[in-house]
């Protein structure tokens, strides 16, 4: 493929998933579905136990062995490890699971069908949730389909960008080890895998793994991005909720967006942070009822007065500080 080439499928690829993590409106439905999506929204969790931050990791070792001299004396072969590390980096891609529930999420909320930390359960059939509970899992496959049909609904292009480099066969062939790599072409033999046989040429190869390559980093740039630009607003107090004068405040480590707080008037406040030392929550919680999240507001008025039922008639409201300056909040909405 040539650069030209490259940096064409590369604007496709962000001009197809921008609108997913730019929405237009993102407080047309609850934003905390929206912020939920970016965050990947579960319980609380030690240090220690966030797979994407290990796969993140893992393909950028690879992408740093890429760049280095893959020296003789190390690799007798220095070609065949080119493509052996790429089978590698391309097995990671396809088998990851944030990149699927943060997609899957972020259509579900502009179709305003809420958060979900199993985003796909929903949309499979009787047999395939069947399976999924028994297995707890479905294939990349399964999730593709999905984010293609929820994607329709929307009027995007996000499931044709998966279909771009996603080979169920080339998948299948590399996780079960079942392949040759030739001076010419890939190939499979239907070992013990169980699948069909079948080659692929080293162009076609190199095609589908240089698109997953543009996939991720197109995944990971805007990601990232996305939570920057969330982070600028750390010093505000964003209208949330108008019945019980929610404010909002997002919260920030490293200048990206890691969490949300909500601060009720009754001096109480709901939050959600992850960061590479965990996740906290506090007073918020997956619903058990349907797709979304809970914020509990703490105590009710005893008798509310108009402004809130959380604030008693005559009393004013009371937020919990700021986190980023101390400041305490106001409803101004």
């Amino acid at each position: 493929m040539t650069g030209t080439e490259i940096e064409e499928i590369r604007e496709r690829y962000i001009e197809a998933l921008k609108p997913l993590f730019y929405p237009d409106l993102p407080f047309r439905y609850d934003s905390i579905a929206y912020f939920s999506s970016l965050l990947r929204v579960l319980g609380i969790e030690d240090k220690g136990w966030d797979p994407y931050l290990e796969s993140r990791a893992t393909l950028e070792d690879l992408n740093a062995i890429f760049k280095t001299d893959l020296a003789g004396s190390i690799f007798p072969d220095k070609d065949a490890a080119i493509w052996r590390l790429g089978l590698v980096f391309y097995s990671h891609i396809v088998e990851m699971s944030a990149p699927y529930e943060v997609l899957t999420n972020l259509l579900r909320f502009r179709l305003g069908k809420g958060y979900s930390p199993n985003p796909y359960y929903d949309f499979l059939d009787n047999k395939g949730k069947k399976r999924f509970e028994k297995s707890k899992s479905i294939y990349p496959r399964q999730k593709i389909e999905i984010i293609k049909k929820l994607s329709q609904e929307t009027g995007l292009c996000v499931g044709g960008v998966l279909e771009d480099f996603y080979n169920k066969d080339l998948r299948n062939a590399i996780s079960h080890s079942d392949y040759i790599l030739t001076d010419k072409e890939f190939r499979s033999r239907n070992g013990i895998s169980g699948f069909r046989p079948f080659i692929m040429s080293l162009d076609d190869l190199n095609e589908t793994i240089t698109k997953a390559k543009l996939f991720i980093s197109t995944f990971f740039s805007l990601e990232k991005a996305a939570r920057r630009l969330w982070a600028q607003r750390k010093q505000e107090s964003i209208p949330y909720d108008p019945t019980y004068k929610g404010l909002m405040e997002v919260l920030v480590k490293d200048d990206l967006m890691c969490g949300y707080k909500i601060h009720w008037p009754n001096n109480s406040e709901s939050y959600y942070i992850r960061t590479p030392e965990g996740i906290d929550m506090v007073n918020c919680m997956l619903s058990p009822r349907s797709p979304g999240i809970e914020l509990r507001v703490g105590l009710y008025a005893r008798e509310p007065g108009s402004f809130s039922p959380l604030v008693e008639k005559g009393d004013s409201p009371k937020y919990t500080p700021i986190d980023s300056t101390g400041a305490l909040p106001e409803w101004k909405g």
